[in-house]
């Protein structure tokens, strides 16, 4: 038996990012619409936002250093929405079974690190401290040197599944800075607006969560089911964008 098609709306989306407007079509779902729905808006308005950023650097004459086949900033550790979370595990699952466990036990062979140097990796016990707090721990995650479960040959087998933290992460500053960060030696593309962190905010809502570390996902998501969608469509997109605003 045929599934009746989601009713949907179209409209549009303006955003005021500092001194900038940026107009989305939109279309969502009419009625309850849980957030993980959402994500292909949040990564089609990260794009648009980090083209511009992108645009005004080498309109200043700098250069952006990411580069394809380089995984300098993917042993960070990559904070995710819940949704996001949910997205990830969902997209392992629906992998081919060899596939699958074989990203399986990066996940598990990367838990076991962090337990071995006494890294916590739930969200909140890293992005839940104060900065200077949040900085040590970052540092010792980072100390570890695991490799993100997706990272194969020093390039990102998800690219276009990959979370908002990872498409806003953006350098001019040499790229071989990033395996040891610090605010002295790397230049960031500044965005005048951050999806990840208005996702992370409007799940919380939803969740009671902010923050799930994308190598604690699987885990997280297998005990945290999903909550039962209690705004529509419109009314989601429209809280997201709001926090938007306070990014």
């Amino acid at each position: 038996m045929a599934t009746a098609p989601v009713p949907t709306i179209t409209g549009e989306v303006v955003l005021r990012l500092e001194e900038e407007t940026m107009t989305m079509t939109v279309t969502v779902p009419v009625g309850p619409t849980a957030m993980i729905d959402l994500l292909p808006l949040a990564n089609a308005a990260t794009g648009a936002i980090v083209e511009r950023a992108t645009a005004r650097v080498v309109a200043a004459g700098r250069t952006v250093s990411c580069r394809a086949g380089c995984g300098a900033c993917c042993r960070q550790p990559v904070p995710l929405a819940p949704a996001e979370a949910r997205s990830l595990a969902a997209l392992v699952a629906a992998m081919p079974v060899p596939e699958q466990a074989i990203v399986r036990n990066r996940f598990a062979a990367g838990q076991a690190a962090f337990a071995a140097a006494n890294v916590p990796v739930r969200g909140d016990r890293i992005f839940g401290a104060d900065l200077p707090e949040m900085r040590v721990r970052v540092a010792a995650y980072m100390a570890a040197y695991v490799a993100c479960p997706f990272l194969v040959d020093e390039s990102c087998s998800i690219h276009p599944d990959r979370p908002t933290a990872c498409r806003e992460y953006l350098v001019t500053s040499p790229a071989e800075n990033c395996r040891s960060p610090t605010p002295e030696t790397i230049a960031r593309v500044e965005l005048p607006g951050s999806i990840s962190t208005a996702m992370a905010n409007a799940d919380c809502d939803l969740e009671g969560v902010r923050r799930v570390l994308l190598i604690d996902s699987l885990d997280w998501v297998a005990t945290h089911p999903a909550p039962a969608p209690v705004r529509t469509g419109p009314e989601l997109i429209q809280h997201v964008f709001a926090q938007l605003s306070k990014t």
